[in-house]
């Protein structure tokens, strides 16, 4: 399908989860539980389908896309920024979440370190737009550890909570966004295959699409009720906002026309 219907296909997706994920929060959730009303249950169950089936359904239409740079996007000015902004996401998310008595000291300890191993690759990416730095290719995976090790963490933290679908988006966005930084990890280090892009793509679109649909509408509802729906911690849903903005920036930089005609060029130039 063409870049652009895609594109215009996923912002329409954004758009519906969003609202069915407010709406599902404001009326079919017990604010002071998570869970879903009596009444309502259904219906928020039904929401929740809704929005995997779109999920699915923009991962699928990604998956027919045919623009497929092979190099990374030269760094610019907004995926420097949303670098930027991924290392205090990171350090607020790490100083206000604790795991103690619901983790095993080890997990919790090897999550801190990626993390801020993580948060100091973010530092060097966001100032490759700004200065000649040449990084060693193999630290581009150090995000995707820092997911590994947010997901062992969050999940054995959850697993011992309610099931409520705060902690399923939660995880989801989480376990989506590991993939799209995987296939950033494998871009960065050159290991591309004949799909490469189309994985890069799909995971991309949908870990924005679930990180924007879980933090948007609690961001909202907690804004509009003082703090008053406290299911997932705030500094979770505000690192997922960022991660969902870097994630969306990317994807839009490395898919752009900009990126293709110069990876034409260079391409050309190697034949010559």
């Amino acid at each position: 399908m063409n870049y652009g219907k895609i594109m215009l296909f996923s912002g329409i997706a954004l758009a519906v989860s969003l609202v069915m994920r407010l709406l599902q929060i404001i009326f079919t959730v017990d604010t002071s539980t998570g869970f879903f009303k009596t009444e309502y249950t259904a219906a928020g169950y039904y929401l929740m389908v809704m929005t995997a089936v779109i999920c699915a359904a923009t991962a699928f239409i990604c998956f027919t896309s045919h623009r497929s740079p092979a190099r990374p996007p030269r760094t610019n000015a907004f995926m420097s920024a949303a670098s930027f902004l991924m290392v205090p996401a990171i350090f607020i998310e790490l100083y206000a979440e604790s795991f103690s008595g619901t983790v095993m000291v080890w997990q919790n300890t090897l999550l801190v370190l990626t993390g801020i191993a993580a948060a100091v690759y973010f530092i060097v990416f966001g100032f490759t737009a700004f200065a000649d730095i040449k990084m060693p290719q193999l630290l581009a995976v150090l995000p995707a550890v820092y997911f590994i090790m947010r997901i062992i963490c969050s999940f054995t933290s959850i697993s011992s909570l309610a099931l409520i679908t705060d902690n399923i988006f939660l995880i989801a966005a989480y376990c989506v966004s590991l993939v799209f930084f995987l296939c950033f990890g494998k871009l960065y280090n050159g290991i591309v295959t004949d799909n490469s892009f189309r994985k890069l793509f799909a995971s991309g679109t949908v870990a924005a699409i679930l990180c924007f649909t879980q933090s948007v509408p609690h961001i909202i509802v907690n804004i509009a009720t003082s703090n008053g729906y406290q299911h997932t911690s705030n500094a979770a849903n505000y690192a997922l906002f960022i991660t969902g903005v870097f994630i969306a920036v990317f994807i839009l930089s490395h898919f752009s026309v900009s990126n293709c005609a110069e990876e034409s060029e260079s391409e050309r130039a190697e034949q010559k």
